[in-house]
């Protein structure tokens, strides 16, 4: 089997590569199970030191490149692999400045691999909270209208019916995950909402103190890079028929308070000097992050066994076992 993670440079798709290449095996369509003999790894660039270990027979392929540049993303639709992880995007914060650009990375692309794929294609697109927004209800289920406040869930919300109707006329095998805030990213040189967040408990970990962009009672849905790695590969073994139409579903979610994420910190921190926190929200952000859910649930996802985290403790030892160092 074949298969291809765009933004596998990123905090995500490092996750998951490393899930794909550690032995993983993908249902291949007609009621058997596949292992994978090649991934193809795409971004817009690779850190040198990042080095994943393949098993043998496995075949790692690095293509770098933007995906806004209309030849490099031609390119990239244009090779024939069975199943596709497309967690590539302009995030928020730079989607909001710089739309146009962004629309290329978060519709345009989409509407390529719809156009090179076949119907045996399975595509898994990392969709966002983000597509919602407005006058909310306490749980939000898969149930509930489109409402983006920002052009980062606007194009997730276009790119979700793009992909919902080319499966209804059975040119592509789409499946869509809505994610929450995902924790705990590294640092990284990135116009993200979660990564402004992820610094509430990455920086004090390093001893290093941080100002949260958010009020301490704020609360939010989150997940760690693991279980959302892990939802995406069943998504993408879930036989088609057990999909709803719309082939998009939330990604079950742990809602958290950021007082709370700050506790739970200082109960990991072991033996290290902790940094402090200082809630100084930020009214841009504050805003954007209010606009969301606050919790996140899906009966379709569950049924499936697609399944979040336990405890926002289970999310900071993920987090510091993946990082030594902090």
């Amino acid at each position: 089997m074949r298969v291809m993670v765009t933004g596998a440079a990123g905090f995500i798709g490092r996750a998951l590569t490393a899930k794909l290449l550690g032995g993983a095996t993908l249902a291949d369509g007609f009621g058997g199970y596949r292992s994978i003999e090649e991934v193809v790894l795409v971004d817009r660039d690779f850190p040198e030191k990042e080095q994943f270990g393949a098993p043998r027979g496995v075949r790692v392929v690095r293509m770098m490149g933007d995906l806004s540049d209309a030849s490099f993303a031609a390119e990239v639709a244009s090779i024939g692999v069975d199943a596709i992880f497309h967690l590539a995007a302009a995030l928020t914060l730079d989607s909001e400045v710089r739309d146009d650009v962004a629309y290329l990375v978060n519709v345009e692309a989409i509407r390529r691999f719809i156009s090179k794929s076949s119907p045996f294609t399975r595509f898994v697109f990392a969709s966002s909270i983000a597509v919602f927004g407005g006058e909310l209800p306490p749980a939000v289920t898969d149930l509930e209208r489109f409402s983006p406040e920002t052009t980062y869930g606007t194009h997730k919300a276009v790119a979700e019916l793009l992909l919902s109707d080319a499966s209804r006329k059975n040119r592509i095998d789409a499946r869509v995950l809505r994610l929450p805030i995902v924790l705990v990213r590294p640092g990284a040189n990135v116009p993200a909402v979660s990564d402004r967040i992820a610094a509430i408990v990455r920086e004090p970990l390093a001893g290093r103190d941080t100002v949260s962009p958010l009020a301490a009672e704020t609360h939010i849905p989150v997940a760690s890079a693991g279980a959302v790695a892990a939802a995406f590969i069943r998504l993408h073994d879930v036989p088609k028929e057990m999909l709803p139409p719309s082939r998009a579903m939330n990604l079950p979610s742990l809602t958290v308070s950021i007082e709370q994420m700050i506790a739970s910190t200082r109960r990991q921190a072991g033996n290290r000097e902790l940094g402090k926190v200082h809630c100084a929200p930020d009214a841009r952000l504050q805003a954007i992050v209010d606009g969301w859910p606050r919790a996140f649930v899906s009966d379709v996802a569950t049924r499936l066994g697609i399944v979040g985290d336990h405890s926002i403790d289970d999310i900071i030892v993920e987090y510091l076992a993946g990082n030594r160092s902090s």
